[in-house]
Parts: structure tokens; sequence; C-alpha cells
């Protein structure tokens, strides 16, 4: 059975060879995530300050030495997977953003574990079992979603004398 290109470039989508592209798309989108308020434009420009900020403290013989600097369309390539060639430069740099991009993610986690503590904390555990039923939760009514309660309280119980 003779094997076209075009069946061996399917069959390499099909398998998830790790191409330079792939490398590098994955880098950008493990960093930094498409999600709700980020979509793939603002990825593109937090990859691109973030890198932009990288090679500015990278020491002037190395950027010498590379063929070109970092541009928003050559991150958008990369994310797109466009990007016909890759340099080994631009995995390193991807790579060294990718673990910052970590470094500030796992601070961030800290510091809302932190307050989330705090907050715990803050509350006695009395507060604790009351909670559920000043928010009408547990109490044997059940309110309507978004409501907090009818005229027709739990104190004066209508279940019965329906006319």
């Amino acid at each position: 059975m003779e094997n076209s290109s075009k069946d061996a470039e399917t069959s390499d989508e099909g398998r998830g060879i790790m191409t330079d592209a792939n490398v590098a798309r994955d880098l950008i989108l493990e960093a930094f995530p498409v999600r709700t308020g980020r979509n793939v434009a603002g990825v593109i420009g937090d990859v691109f300050d973030a890198l932009k900020s990288h090679e500015k403290r990278l020491p002037k013989e190395v950027l010498a030495e590379r063929q070109r600097r970092w541009t928003e369309r050559r991150v958008k390539a990369l994310v797109s997977k466009e990007a016909r060639r890759i340099d080994h430069y631009e995995i390193q740099d991807l790579a060294a953003v990718a673990v910052e991009e970590a470094r500030i993610e796992r601070a961030r986690n800290r510091a809302r574990e932190e307050r989330l503590a705090a907050l715990i904390a803050a509350v006695s555990p009395r507060d604790h079992r009351e909670a559920p039923e000043r928010m009408g939760w547990g109490s044997g009514r059940q309110d309507l979603s978004g409501s907090r309660g009818t005229d027709a309280d739990h104190e004066n119980d209508q279940s019965r004398d329906w006319g």
C-alpha cells in the first residue's frame, strides 16, 4: 500500500506529533490559556508583552546574535501554528516566559488561599451552623431561585386551609 504525502499529513495530525509549532503553541496556551475574559487576541497581547519584557532583560550580545526581535505578528503566527520555521531561541524564550507566568500564578493562588483561610478563621463555628438557615437553606422551606422569601414566610404555615 502506497502512502501519499496527504495521507501522512492526516495520520501525523491524528497521532499528535510534537512539531516545533505544536511545542510553541502548547507553551503559550499552557501559560496563557484562553478563558472567559481573555480571548485569543488577549492571549497574543499578554504573550507579546511578556516576551518583550523578557527580551529587555537579555544581554546585548545575545540579542545581537538573533535574526529578529519579537513582534505581535510573530506571536500570532505561533499561536495559529502558521509559522514555517521556529528558532531554538524562540522556544527558549517561550519556556522562560511560561515558567515566569507559572510563578506568578502560583503566588496568586497562595495569596488567594491565605485570604480564604483568613475568611474561614474569622467565622466562628456557631456562625457556620446558623448560616444555612439565615440564607433560607435547611429550614424546611424552598424559596424560588432568586427570591429571598415571600409574603408567606415559614412561621405562617399555609399548607392547610387552602379554601
